[in-house]
């Protein structure tokens, strides 16, 4: 999986140099470089290069649908961690929920922020979180629905409590409620962690590749902390 990352790093370095002369080499200034192999150094890049590494950048579908799917996904996440603060008996499975909520919070920020600049477009409203989940009252079952760039179903984002689980561990209290929220939050991180990596194998955009990498590194820390607790 990390392995694309080096590629589509040199990638972004070969467009930010471009950025002011488009896919152009300009004759006036210093030519733009090609990132060399290990051991090499960089030589002025050729314009196929540049073509290439601008097409490199495109977003794809699966780019699409990942970003629009994890902001529920988290949202879900930070509706577990704020019944945690008043319901939690255990002082460290506080420490991480909040760091949960936390991390995610900035995290859902960032993917909306992608959706303005790649597919809303600039001066454009996003639509409601809601148009992008059927039966959520906000809009229909097709992509484009809503204002939608994708439709995402409640049972296509692997590991999400349903309705009866959230309303159980709502009720809950004490160590009741502290083994019943690692249990959902574990299956919720699982699921997460595999939708990281099937961005990662379908994606292309290189930030939403990098957002899916740190999902995976921060769900799987947060699961680890949660056995840590429990078996402690």
């Amino acid at each position: 999986m990390r392995n694309r990352f080096p590629a589509a790093a040199a990638a972004v370095a070969l467009a930010a140099l471009t950025a002011c002369t488009g896919t152009e080499q300009s004759a006036d200034g210093p030519p733009v470089l090609a990132p060399g192999a290990p051991g090499e150094s960089a030589s002025p890049a050729s314009q196929q290069q540049l073509d290439a590494a601008a097409e490199g950048l495109e977003h794809n579908k699966a780019d699409i649908r990942y970003i629009v799917a994890m902001i529920g996904h988290h949202k879900q996440a930070l509706v577990m961690t704020d019944l945690a603060d008043d319901r939690m008996a255990d002082s460290d499975l506080g420490k991480i929920a909040d760091r949960i909520a936390s991390a995610q919070e900035p995290e859902i920020e960032a993917m909306e922020a992608w959706l303005d600049d790649n597919v809303y477009g600039s001066g454009e409203d996003a639509p409601d979180s809601g148009a992008c989940f059927p039966g959520s009252g906000h809009g229909g079952g097709e992509d484009g629905a809503g204002g939608c760039p994708v439709q995402v179903d409640h049972d296509d984002m692997a590991g999400m409590a349903d309705r009866e689980e959230l309303d159980a561990l709502e009720q809950a209290e004490g160590a009741e409620f502290d083994t019943m929220f690692v249990d959902l939050m574990t299956t919720h991180h699982e699921g997460a962690v595999t939708m990281a990596e099937e961005a990662a194998l379908e994606g292309e955009d290189p930030v939403v590749l990098r957002m899916a990498d740190d999902v995976v590194a921060e769900q799987t820390a947060d699961i680890d902390r949660m056995d840590q607790v429990l078996d402690g």
